[in-house]
């Protein structure tokens, strides 16, 4: 058995439409608008149960009309709609060991006259009764907003057995908009960082939820009288931004003594994590060094710690299970140590290629044989994956590939749980597709075996009614061009480093939009969902002119444009725009560097690459440091003969040496343009740069910085006194590794770094 039983109602839809709406066998479960069924309940049912048969009776009604009664008596000769396994007549059970039921699994029988729908658990009759809904009459709730209910007045009642559970017991998709509660319930989530109240079936929870060895061991609590418990990194013990000794019993003592308080004060928890906590910073020290070199990873010393705790868990609560990550320096699995029966390893997909399946794609053949490694000596796995672009929550992200293909991958391989981390936009959510991606998420993690791209096309289709056409076709466009095996975009990708943000692509995006807006504009809430998904359009045009991309969005037009931004995010309360408010996703900050955006300098002559390979390039002086001469040619690196070469590009104000010399590693390259001034006057230049940079004004060097770095506008002012005339500027930039190139801009003088 993987996700249903005895059946195949789910994959054959339309069959199942006309077993219970058309003119097939069986009792009128509602005639037109009218009915003798009641629904029963046993007065001792839970909750989440009467919950269930409150909501069958409010969506029957609905679709049809007729509002059945609710009872708790079943009479012998009554029509019934039974919900829930308590006090139902043995012949309706029969054959049923209904203790044998998972937590989420429920059943829906029916011999033509009667209707069972029950489940296991807290939960099981609830999902019982929504399965049915969805399944069977065509509801669905897609966003806390648009909820779909056809009307039907007549509804037959046909034989079936169909048995349903779960492919995953842990299903959590981290947008904002999925932790609304009736949305998450309705969808079948059960997540834990906001999770799910009892009297609706609760959640899966583990508890803390990640990250957990400062809480196990507060450095506040322990460190100055022992600081031996904590990381020791180049001979010094870290009390900050680091790890627990792992090797160190007293620390083992100590986290136990934690995680057998923590059960006792969470009896509601699923899973006690006992987790790295984020970032590196690992113990060093001669004990821990030698466990993990004789492991031949990290995971050494992570698991012998975790297995100490787990092992003393089992004897006092052998139903308790743990959890540890397996992220980032512990992803590889130790040669020997094996993971305790009752410690799930929380596997973390972490920054590998968004473009493609992990199935499908060379970029993850080191993950796939991690994940296999981890299977082979690990009784149960959860997946932690990536779904958004954590510095760019509105950048579009075109990542369809992965949704669409990675869940059913992850159930194909018997992991038991995926935490899917999207784009969770503070304070109600609102980031690129993210209502989208969160449905289609819930709907493969209970059942991957659907067809993930019809999920999409009928999302689009429903949301965006008469201007989904134009949605279908501004997703394509962007998909389109990831699909290439070459193409590579992560987690932490900027707008300048992707592929399908090219000039033309967000011209297309922008036609496209005007359609939608035009199709939608007799319907104001269909408009202002078009208007959302206009957005991550609209920030790409403003980032790119924030940095020279006048070709994107004209001075002119900025203003206008930016106006709608801010509509938009306010409308919406959009607070941040990454993953971390206070840096990246600061959005005030992202503002500002708009309102503010310096004239870019975006013509140049470039002349290059020489040589970098001892790294001393950027002190070497070449050639055309000699003076600006563009009918000569310098002897530049691999004995080739290169001339000054005219550029310019109104697209961004990065001039990408990477993209515009060949070789482009361990080289540097030059840039030079002059400024003609009708008075002297005194400006302000901002300069960043990949990696180090030398600038000369007028022959005069004015910064010398060398520096490994990723580029961005205004890493360093200069503020110069310029005569009335020309004026030179010579640009020299190395590579060390990685991006290589330059920003040079006007910048108002009272500019801070």
């Amino acid at each position: 058995m993987k996700y249903l039983i005895a059946s195949t109602v789910l994959v054959l839809t339309t069959l199942v439409a006309f077993l219970f709406f058309g003119c097939s066998s069986g009792s009128s479960l509602i005639s037109n608008g009218k009915s003798d069924y009641k629904i029963f309940v046993s007065a001792q049912a839970s909750q989440p149960e009467q919950y269930a048969a409150a909501e069958l009776q409010k969506n029957l009604e609905k679709i049809s009309g007729c509002k059945l009664e609710i009872t708790h008596q079943a009479g012998p000769e009554e029509r019934l709609i039974y919900v829930g396994f308590q006090e139902i007549p043995p012949a309706v059970l029969s054959g049923l060991d209904t203790a044998r039921f998972g937590p989420e699994e429920y059943l829906i029988r029916s011999d033509g006259k009667y209707l069972l729908i029950a489940g296991g658990g807290s939960r099981g009759t609830l999902y019982g009764v929504l399965g049915y809904l969805s399944d069977y009459l065509g509801c669905r709730w897609y966003t806390r907003e648009v909820v779909k209910v056809p009307p039907q007045s007549t509804l037959r009642l046909s034989p079936i057995e169909e048995r349903q559970r779960p492919a995953f017991e842990y299903r959590e998709a981290w947008y904002r908009e999925a932790y609304d509660t009736e949305w998450a319930v309705h969808n079948r989530l059960n997540p834990s960082i906001v999770p799910i109240p009892d009297s609706l079936g609760g959640s899966y929870i583990t508890y803390p939820f990640v990250h957990t060895f400062y809480q196990l061991v507060p450095p506040q609590r322990y460190f100055a009288q022992h600081p031996e418990y904590f990381s020791e990194i180049d001979g010094v013990r870290q009390r900050k931004d680091a790890q627990l000794c792992l090797t160190n019993p007293e620390v083992v003592k100590v986290a136990t003594r934690q995680v057998l308080d923590w059960i006792q004060e969470q009896p509601r928890a699923n899973v006690f994590s006992v987790d790295q906590n984020d970032g590196e910073g690992y113990c060093t020290c001669n004990n821990c060094r030698a466990l993990d070199e004789a492991e031949g990873s990290h995971a050494g010393s992570l698991l012998a710690f975790v297995n100490q705790i787990a092992d003393t868990v089992a004897k006092h609560h052998p139903a308790i299970k743990l959890q540890t990550l397996a992220y980032a320096y512990t992803e590889v699995p130790p040669k020997t140590i094996r993971p305790a029966d009752n410690l799930t390893i929380r596997l973390c997909h972490y920054n590998y290629c968004s473009a493609h399946p992990i199935e499908a794609c060379a970029h993850h053949e080191r993950y796939r044989e991690r994940l296999a490694q981890w299977k082979s000596i690990a009784k149960r796995i959860t997946i932690w994956d990536y779904f958004t672009d954590f510095a760019q929550y509105l950048m579009p992200f075109p990542n369809f590939e992965t949704l669409k293909h990675d869940v059913k991958f992850y159930a194909d391989q018997g992991v038991i749980g995926l935490f899917a981390q999207g784009n969770n936009v503070p304070e109600q959510g609102g980031g690129e597709f993210s209502e989208l991606r969160a449905w289609v998420f819930a709907q493969l993690m209970w059942n991957p075996e659907q067809d993930a791209q019809a999920l999409i096309d009928e999302f689009v289709q429903q949301v965006y009614g008469a201007a989904a056409p134009y949605l279908s076709q501004y997703i394509r466009l962007l998909h389109e061009q990831v699909q290439p095996d070459s193409v590579y975009f992560s987690i932490w990708s900027q707008p300048t480093e992707v592929n399908y943000l090219g000039l033309a692509t967000i011209q297309k995006a922008d036609s496209l939009f005007r359609l939608a807006h035009e199709a939608a504009a007799a319907d104001s809430a269909l408009a202002g969902r078009v208007e959302l998904a206009y957005l991550p359009v609209l920030y790409t045009k403003l980032f790119f002119y924030s940095i020279g991309g006048t070709a994107y969005l004209s001075r002119q037009d900025m203003p206008q444009a930016l106006a709608r931004f801010n509509r938009i995010i306010e409308k919406h309360h959009i607070k941040a725009i990454g993953d971390v408010p206070e840096t990246y996703g600061n959005l005030n900050a992202f503002l500002k560097k708009v309102t503010s955006a310096a004239i870019f300098y975006t013509d140049w002559w470039i002349v290059g690459p020489f040589e970098n390979e001892d790294l001393k390039g950027l002190a070497t002086a070449f050639a055309p440091e000699r003076g600006f001469v563009p009918s000569q040619t310098y002897l530049a690196k691999n004995g080739q003969q290169v001339p000054w070469r005219k550029y310019q590009d109104l697209t961004s104000g990065y001039v990408d040496f990477s993209r515009l010399f060949s070789p482009n590693e361990h080289v540097v390259a030059y840039a030079y343009r002059s400024v003609h001034l009708e008075k002297a006057q005194t400006k302000t230049f901002g300069v960043g740069s990949n990696d180090g940079v030398r600038v000369w004004i007028n022959g005069k060097l004015v910064l010398d910085r060398p520096v490994s770095r990723k580029a961005e506008p205004n890493q360093d002012l200069i503020t110069v006194s310029l005569p009335q005339g020309e004026n030179t500027i010579l640009i020299k930039v190395d590579q060390l590794k990685r991006g290589w190139g330059f920003y040079f801009a006007e910048v108002p003088s009272d500019l801070k770094l």
